[in-house]
C-alpha cells in the first residue's frame, strides 16, 4: 500500500501517479510523494475498461455533492431519485458515502442484503424502476462504524461501478460524501472512462 502526503506543488506540474515519469521527472524533485509515486504501479487502470462496459447501459449520470455535512445532500439525492422514477424513468441510486451511509435508513431499507448472481451484485429495489446500492447493505449492524483508509474506500467504489448489475438505466444518481477527497476523485475518474457525469448538483446552506 502506498501512502501519499499533501504536496505543495502545483497540480499542473505533477505528471500523475500513472505516468511512466511519476517520481522521476524534474517536477517531482522535493515532493514528499516522490518515492511513493516512483514505486507505485504504472499505466492505465485495468478496472476502467470493465467499468466503461458496465456504464454503457446508463444514459445519464448525476453527482450530488456538498462542501460540508448535514445540508440535506442525501435527502435531495433520494427525492431526486424518487421524482425521476415517478416519471417512469429507470433510476439507480448509488451511495458512495462509505463512512456515513444514510440512504438505506432514509429509504427504509435497513436489513436488506446484496445478492450475487452470474451478472454481478444485484442492487436493492425500492420500486420496480428504482434500484439502490450502498455499503449500508453490507454491514452486519447498521450502527457499525466504517473506519477505512482511502485505498480501501476507492476499491469499494470501483466495485460498485464494475460489479453491480444496474441493467439499463435512464439515470444514475450518485450520493457522494461531503467535502472533496478520495471518493470524489475516484468516482470522477472512473466515470470518465466511459463518459463523464452529465453534471453535478451542489447542495449548500447559507452561513451566518
Amino acid at each position: 500500500m502506498h501512502t501519499f502526503k499533501l504536496c505543495s506543488r502545483s497540480l499542473t506540474d505533477c505528471p500523475g501517479t500513472s505516468s511512466q515519469t511519476a517520481g522521476k521527472s524534474a517536477a517531482c524533485a522535493g515532493c514528499p510523494n516522490q518515492s511513493a509515486c516512483a514505486t507505485a504501479p504504472k499505466g492505465p487502470d485495468p478496472d476502467l475498461a470493465v467499468i466503461a462496459a458496465r456504464m454503457r447501459g446508463i444514459k445519464h449520470k448525476i453527482l450530488v455533492l456538498s462542501g460540508k455535512g448535514g445540508v440535506g445532500k442525501s435527502t435531495f439525492s433520494a427525492q431526486l431519485a424518487f421524482a425521476l422514477a415517478s416519471k417512469g424513468k429507470e433510476v439507480g441510486l448509488l451511495d458512495i458515502d462509505i463512512c456515513g451511509p444514510s440512504i438505506p435508513k432514509m429509504l427504509g431499507l435497513e436489513g436488506q442484503e446484496i445478492h450475487q448472481s452470474n451478472l454481478g451484485w444485484s442492487p436493492v429495489y425500492v420500486e420496480d424502476n428504482l434500484a439502490v446500492m450502498s455499503i449500508g447493505f453490507m454491514l452486519p449492524n447498521p450502527d457499525d462504524a466504517v473506519i477505512w483508509r482511502g485505498p480501501r474506500k476507492n476499491g469499494l467504489i470501483k466495485q460498485f461501478l464494475k460489479d453491480v448489475n444496474w441493467g439499463e438505466l435512464d439515470y444514475l444518481i450518485v450520493d457522494a460524501p461531503p467535502g472533496t477527497s478520495d471518493e470524489h476523485i475516484t468516482i470522477a475518474q472512473c466515470l470518465q472512462a466511459s463518459s463523464p457525469a452529465d453534471g453535478a448538483v451542489i447542495v449548500s446552506t447559507p452561513q451566518v
